[in-house]
This record gives C-alpha cells, structure tokens and sequence, in this order.
C-alpha cells in the first residue's frame, strides 16, 4: 500500500483562470474537471480574501498561505491549505492545495500501516539503526511479536567501548568500528561497513554483518535535526535481497532501457481491463523518428544509448501517472491512468513530444531525433487490449503518415472510417493505401479534370480538401486589393481581404519562397508581429499560406486554415496544398467575386 497526500498544483493567468498543464490532472480531478475560474469553487464569504492572497495585496511575499472552504466534486466544501508563489511572466502565480480532511484521513491510515509494517518486520531477523548527529545517540532494535524491542540506546562511543568490553567484537574488527563512527560523522548520503561480531547473538555466534546506513534531515519549530538510519544484514539475507531483486529484473524489467518489457507492460493494461475500473487510461506507442540512421552512421552502442535515454526521459515525464514499457526495437508503451479528458492526453503527449526532441537536440550531426505517438483511451476507443492496441498502432500509422514528430489519437468522427478501411485491408492479406498516396491519387484526378473545367475543378478540390485536411476554411485571395475571390468551409469578416501577404514580412517568411506554414501561432518568430497580429484577429489557429506568383511579384494567396483547434499540418497536406496553389497560375480566377461554396 503506498499512502500519499495530494499535492494539486495549478498555474493561475492573470484572471484568476487555471493554465492547463499535463501536472493539473489532480488539481481538476478535485473540481470535476469543471474548474475554469478558479474563483468560483471558493466559498462565497471567503472569495476577496482569496483575491488577496493570490494577487499579493498587502504584500507579495514569494511564498504566501491560508485556509480557505473550496468546493470539491464530493458536493460539499472541505477545508484547503492553500499557498501562493510567485512565478514569472504573464501570469497571476501558481497555486497548491491540500485537503485538511485528507491530511487526517492519511495520518490515521498512516498509523495502520505502521502496525502492518511492524508485524511484516517482525516475520525477519532484520534489525535497524540509527545515530542523532546532535547528541551522538545510537540506537539499535528490531521487531518481535509485532513489537519493537530495543537492544542498545547510548551514545555511539559508550556503545563502542561495551561491545568490545564483552567481547561480541574481536580486536581484529575493532578498526571497522571506527569507520562506523567516521562515517557518522562525515554525515555521507549512504555507507556500508561490513563487521564480524556477536552483537545480535549476545557472544554467542560471530556473524559477518553488514549496517547499511542513509542520512536523514528534518526541521521542527525551526530546528534542523540530522540523523543516519539503516539496517543491519546478515550475508545471507543481503544474498536473498539480491537475488530478489535480480529475479525481480529478470520478470519485469527490459535489460537495456530498464523499464517494463513487452510482456510486464501488456498484463498491466489487460490487468487494468479485467480489473473493469471505472477509471479511464490512454495506451500510447511511441516511435523514435529517424532512429535507424543513428544506429548505421553511429553504431549499435550509440543507438543503445538513445534507447536507455529515451526510457529515462518517458519515465521522467510520465512519472506517477503512468507506466513505460519497451515492447519493440525504438518502440514504447505508455499506460496513462486518470485521462478523464481529451485536454488532460493532449497535454501529457505534447510534453512528451517536446521534451523528447529536446533530450536528443544537436546530439547527431543532420539527425534529428524526434518521436511519432499513436494513442487511444479505455473505454472511449475499446474494451480490450487488442481493440486499443490496434487503434492506438492505426494512429501511430497516421502520425509517421503526416510527417513524424506529432502525436494522432483516436477520434470516431476523424479516424473510425479509415480504420475500418485498414482493418478490412488486413483482414484480406491487403496493405491499405496510407493518406498520402490517396492525397496524390486525388491530386493526379485533379490536374486532369483540371484542362476539362478549370473552375468546377478547383472548387471541387476545395470542398474535398477542406473535410479531408480537417480544415475549418480554404480561401482564395486575388487583385492588387487582395481580397476574397473564393472560399469553402466557415466564413468570417474579419478575412475578407489579406492585405497583409503583400507586405514585406510576409515576403521574409516565405519558406522555399512560395509558402508560410503555421502550425501553432505561438511557432511563428516572434519578429513576425504583424502575421501573428493578423492570425489572431482572424482567429487562425494553424495556417499554411501558399502565394500565387512569385515572391517578387505575389498576385494572389490561398489560405488553409484551422481556426478551433492548433495541430501540426501533416507532410502530404503542405504538399498537395503548395500543388493546388501553383496550378492556380493557370486559372482565371477574375470569374470568381467572394464566392462561398457549398461544404456538401
């Protein structure tokens, strides 16, 4: 059983509104999910205080506390420690609380599990020890009968005389009780002294036993104690730890990157499964990007290396929301517990996405180490383990289709047709076409009924680009005006000109001089003032914006846009949206007068 008191932690902006973060999943979970104003869970008598203390009025001490009557989803209002510190930037502070009900509850299971652990301790013949720096008390017991029993309580140095005194440690030995006591003294993080004695026997038997010892520091009312505290092991009881541990390794672990391996880390998920928790989790496969060049340019040792790293790095994040398993080569599983909404897994796989390609960062020379993740949830997606799996593999599929170094999880409304496609495909000993080839495929259709119809042609590649590129408006600028000419999917006033694509910024960002790709706003150089001003007054989320004409001489624009939600535009989708703007060349598009086309 392990006991634990949450620690919810929430960023708050400068409105008193909770910042969405992976860590906030407690900080919600407490709420409900429902907590937006932060404000809004505080007891109506208590609110100004609680603006007080979270804006510093009256001081804006780095850490600052209070206790506070907050709403919880039990329906009822517990009693919260909150403290308050500072942060830097464009925001109000970041905020803890701690439930003072739960505090009890954990004190009370607390003094049960002590009990437990007593009986456990009593089961060995382990015995403790510990040494206070302040007083050089050394104390050794261990547990019989569910209780402790005291064997020596004295000073380090009294003890040391006595044992030697009645014999129960040779003069042969007798230097090792000094590096006992050096070591002690030095106050080191760990220590091992091997020593030859009776002091458990009463001089009956010489054992060789082994005091394994840690620092330990503590404050009370203000007062910083240190102290060592260890166990006393035989030889043989260290050889059964050992082994224990070794066998324990051998069962559950991957030798090389030291988490769970394939077979640990899918009886944990088909484990959670049977267990028919209430409780939802997503089960993610991530895949290195650009692995295997490392390994041919770099060798097998270096590969092994981003192996174990990558490992690290996935626990790090994941850290106690989840579990890593290595179940393949450059590919891992992730079980994230409590993913009870869609921003809670957005939020837990862009960390790993961004810190992935940050650990690996300039590590190999023209290799850029990245990582493509597929997930799907429990019970959103599935009821099994291979449901989930599969779906979470399709979305793998998907994230490399696009371009690598993003992460796709399942949605019925965007992925159930294609799976069911892929899922008939193998179920007829067929490959089924990835997202690229049919974009192409349709792109070849195109430029051909492009020479019958030019104008029903684009139209026609508009509608289907919109639904097939999840976009939410594809619009056609033109003229020394620039103004809208054509455009399919949500219309808004704010875009119906785009004067802005003849300025000199727009010039500057240009990439291969015939496009600007934004895949979030807050991507874009921050010396790009006004497209990020534009952007945001059109509400554009991810944009790529292809001119029509040259760089030197920009005649019109087409503007692919996601205005609800920012996501990374796939590989194929730039492509075929640079080779629809570039057939534009050869259209008239003088005929068309701010036309807004029909999504069906």
């Amino acid at each position: 059983m392990i006991l634990t008191v949450k620690n919810r932690s929430a960023l708050l902006d400068k409105d008193l509104r909770v910042v969405p973060e992976h860590t906030t999943k407690d900080f919600f979970t407490y709420f409900d999910f429902q907590c937006e104003h932060i404000i809004d869970f505080v007891h109506p008598d208590e609110q100004q205080r609680f603006v007080d203390l979270v804006t510093g009025k009256g001081g804006r001490d780095d850490n600052r506390s209070d206790v506070f009557h907050l709403f919880r989803n039990t329906g009822q209002y517990c009693y919260n420690f909150v403290t308050v510190r500072n942060v830097k930037g464009d925001y109000a502070a970041r905020i803890r609380l701690f439930d003072i009900y739960e505090a009890i509850e954990f004190a009370r299971l607390a003094a049960e599990e002590n009990g437990k652990i007593r009986a456990a301790l009593g089961l060995t013949d382990e015995y403790l020890f510990s040494y206070r720096m302040s007083d050089t008390l050394f104390r050794i017991s261990h547990y019989t009968q569910g209780r402790e029993v005291t064997v020596y309580e004295m000073p380090f140095a009294t003890w040391k005389k006595q044992v030697v005194a009645d014999g129960y440690v040779p003069e042969d030995e007798v230097p090792k009780l000094d590096t006992l006591g050096a070591d002690f003294a030095e106050f080191p993080a760990n220590f091992t002294v091997k020593l030859r004695c009776a002091i458990r026997t009463g001089g009956a038997v010489m054992e060789n036993l082994r005091f394994i010892g840690t620092r330990h520091e503590s404050v009370h009312e203000g007062h910083e104690e240190r102290f060592m505290m260890g166990r006393i092991l035989t030889d043989e009881s260290l050889q059964q730890i050992h082994h224990a541990h070794n066998l324990l390794d051998e069962l559950h672990l991957d030798d090389l990157s030291q988490v769970y391996n394939k077979k640990t880390i899918e009886n944990h998920a088909e484990q959670k499964i049977k267990a028919k928790s209430a409780a939802s989790f997503a089960l993610a496969i991530v895949d290195l990007d650009h692995f295997k060049p490392v390994n041919d340019l770099y060798g097998h040792m270096a590969g092994d290396r981003v192996i174990a790293r990558a490992a690290a790095k996935m626990k790090e994040i994941v850290g106690d929301d989840g579990v890593v398993g290595r179940i393949g080569g450059d590919e891992f599983m992730l079980i994230l517990d409590g993913i009870d909404n869609v921003q809670i897994l957005r939020g837990m796989l862009r960390s790993v996405l961004v810190q992935m390609r940050k650990e690996f960062e300039g590590n190999f020379e023209g290799i850029s180490i990245t990582c493509s993740i597929g997930a799907a949830v429990y019970p959103t997606n599935g009821t099994t383990y291979d449901e989930l799996f599969q779906k979470a593999d399709f979305c793998l599929y998907r994230a490399k289709d696009k371009g690598r170094d993003r992460y796709v999880f399942f949605r019925d409304d965007l992925h159930a047709k294609d799976y069911a496609a892929a899922q008939k495909a193998k179920s007829g000993g067929k490959k089924a076409e990835g997202r690229e080839m049919q974009e192409l495929q349709y792109m070849r259709h195109y430029v051909q009924q492009l020479v019958i119809d030019p104008h029903k042609a684009v139209r026609d590649a508009m509608r289907h680009m919109l639904g097939t590129y999840a976009a939410d408006n594809i619009s056609i600028y033109y003229g020394k005006d620039m103004r809208r000419v054509l455009s399919v999917g949500v219309e808004r006033a704010e875009s119906a000109e785009a004067k802005y694509a003849l300025e000199d910024e727009f010039r500057s960002l240009l990439q291969d001089g015939s496009h600007v790709l934004v895949n979030f706003v807050g991507s874009v150089p921050d010396s790009a003032t006004r497209l990020i001003e534009e952007l945001r007054r059109r509400g554009q989320q991810s944009s790529i914006q292809c001119i029509i004409g040259t760089a030197d001489d920009i005649r019109g624009l087409v503007s692919f846009d996601r205005l609800f939600m920012a996501s990374q535009w796939a590989d194929y989708e730039v492509n075929c949206a640079l080779l629809f703007a570039a057939s534009l060349h050869f259209v008239d598009l003088s005929v068309f007068e701010d036309d807004t086309l029909a999504t069906c």
